[in-house]
């Protein structure tokens, strides 16, 4: 019996999410994968390996250098295997669709200058946004922005909602939500 490890539910959020982007978009459209330093990057890596697999046109930003990554998103960047740009010289293209893995569920502290000039930038185009797990920038606590947000059209979250995709401004922000099923069990209460 193998107990399922951390990355073994990070290879199954980022397979959802995958599925999700083949289910919904079209092949053709290219797609720009922002990552953030933890788990949430590690599962926007997961994505972006999948997509490449498949034949999408992907591009990776990433918030920290390669080498700051830990854990299992450092596996998951990895075994990614391709081009990875810094986030500071981000472009945005037209007809781009963008997943956000930037910061998930765990985000206490408010969003950097940097981030909010993207953030307003993503939320002026008509680009197509999907989070993952929850907008970044949205407290999953009780849905406040945290200085700035990425508005999604759709969030992809795992288990079940979070409070934030319900409360405050985190309603407006996560777009249609679609629950994920990884294989999380609730231990019963006796």
């Amino acid at each position: 019996f193998l107990k399922k490890n951390s990355y073994f539910f990070m290879q199954k959020a980022g397979y959802q999410v995958f599925k999700f982007i083949k289910e919904n978009f079209r092949k053709k459209q290219p797609i720009i994968v922002l990552c953030g330093p933890g788990n949430n990057g590690g599962d926007g890596f997961v994505v972006a390996k999948h997509l490449k697999d498949h034949g999408y046109s992907v591009q990776v930003y990433i918030f920290v250098d390669a080498n700051n990554y830990k854990g299992d998103a450092l596996i998951a960047l990895k075994e990614y295997r391709g081009d990875l740009k810094k986030i500071n010289l981000f472009k945005l293209q037209k007809n781009v669709l963008i997943v956000d893995a930037l910061f998930g569920i765990g985000l206490k502290r408010k969003i950097q200058t940097k981030l909010q000039k993207i953030f307003k930038l993503i939320n002026k185009s008509n680009n197509q946004v999907i989070s993952i797990d929850i907008p970044s920038g949205v407290s999953s606590d009780d849905g406040t922005i945290l200085g700035e947000a990425i508005k999604a059209d759709f969030t992809v979250t795992f288990h079940r909602r979070k409070a934030g995709h319900i409360l405050g401004n985190g309603k407006e922000f996560s777009g249609k939500i679609k629950v994920a099923d990884i294989g999380f069990v609730h231990k019963k209460m006796r």
